[in-house]
């Protein structure tokens, strides 16, 4: 299986990812490895934090990544990961944000670092701030932001309010905080789910390009195949196509299902 990654930070030298090109051109290879045909390179964006200079200095460092990966038959489309705050509306109006390619689709994120209850109060405010000015949220690893039981509730309402979900492989496969993967596989069981995507950071360690290890996690887990597949590949896909993504609805995870939109 070839995989779609819409989260990313390949491109060198620019935020807390990947520092110099010899350690992206690794990644790469490890990501060619790992089957991955498509990457959205999602570099860190903080609302009231950049400038148009700031923004051009990404694409064009993007641009230089998109050639680099070329050599690996891997596709690139921009994005970035906007970290929301009081400044959104801001951020919004002076377009100081990068969506995926030229689709209505924003991956966006809050600082994992806060008290859970001060995640809750704040971020749907600003998550309804995008979807007023015509985007469609993704959440970033929303499993990192619970550092006790995950509150299934919350995300419910944020997919009711029409945002997307989106996982980390590297919480799957429990190369970070223990509670990380217990979260993560609670909102796969839950079917509160519609994207894995890497998050890579690094070419060696724990952040690399890792979706077919993930997959195969996955399926020795007994999770459906038609299940995985949804959420590393064709919804991915539908993403970077500007088309509407699937939510899961079955039985069982672990059992035959039917997809609605």
């Amino acid at each position: 299986m070839k995989f779609t990654d819409i989260h990313g930070h390949y491109a060198w030298d620019i935020d807390d990812g990947i520092q110099t090109m010899p350690e992206t051109v690794k990644a790469l290879r490890i990501a060619s490895q790992q089957g991955i045909s498509h990457i959205v390179a999602t570099p860190h964006m903080c609302c009231g934090k950049i400038d148009q200079d700031n923004r051009a200095i990404l694409m064009k460092r993007m641009e230089s990544f998109k050639k680099l990966a070329q050599r690996y038959s891997i596709d690139v489309t921009f994005g970035c990961e906007l970290m929301l705050n009081q400044k959104i509306k801001d951020t919004l109006a002076e377009d100081l944000f990068i969506p995926i390619g030229k689709t209505p689709y924003l991956l966006c994120e809050d600082d994992v670092r806060k008290k859970e209850p001060d995640f809750i109060e704040v971020f749907d405010i600003y998550l309804k701030e995008v979807i007023y000015a015509g985007y469609k949220p993704i959440v970033a690893h929303v499993e990192r932001y619970f550092h006790d039981d995950i509150d299934l509730e919350f995300i419910r309402y944020l997919i009711d309010m029409g945002c997307y979900i989106q996982v980390n492989t590297t919480s799957i496969l429990g190369l970070s905080h223990a509670q990380h993967h217990k979260n993560a596989l609670k909102l796969i069981d839950s079917q509160l789910i519609h994207i894995i995507a890497t998050d890579t950071h690094q070419a060696e360690g724990t952040r690399v390009p890792n979706m077919k290890e993930c997959y195969d996690y996955l399926l020795k887990k007994g999770y459906q195949e038609r299940y995985i597949h949804l959420l590393m590949n064709e919804n991915p896909k539908r993403v970077v196509n500007n088309r509407t993504l699937l939510t899961p609805h079955f039985h069982s995870t672990k059992k035959l299902f039917s997809f609605l939109k």
